[in-house]
């Protein structure tokens, strides 16, 4: 569901899957979110419309740069995945734990990541 009147009223979008998780640029525009067990979707429409992205993973936090071109999205049990061009392609990063949540800065310079259970990790 996707609400262009801070959360008045919604309009269905896409499918019903598992969703796990979503994340925003600042403007709105540009959307990520996690299917758990599933794929990572994008939009560049406000989510009018959603692109798959990445293989079916057990998906679980998502995290987006403020102009919605650096994302970072984990796995849980498995590794954390970074992408600079809004989604169109991912790189494993980091091992294999049980990441729990992220978390980036404005500019998406900067990455937090949380493990279940364990500790904080943040990017140089």
């Amino acid at each position: 569901y996707t609400s262009t009147d801070s959360g008045v009223t919604w309009t269905a979008r896409d499918a019903v899957r598992n969703w796990q998780s979503v994340s925003s640029s600042a403007d709105g525009s540009k959307l990520v979110a996690a299917v758990y067990g599933g794929q990572l979707y994008t939009s560049t429409d406000s989510g009018v419309t959603w692109t798959a992205h990445a293989a079916a993973r057990d998906w679980y936090s998502v995290a987006s740069s403020a102009d919605g071109s650096k994302l970072v999205a984990a796995v849980y049990g498995g590794q954390l995945y970074t992408s600079t061009d809004s989604g169109v392609t991912w790189i494993a990063r980091e091992s294999v734990k049980s990441w729990y949540s992220v978390s980036a800065s404005d500019d998406g310079s900067r990455l937090l990541a949380a493990v279940r259970g364990g500790q904080l990790y943040t990017s140089p």
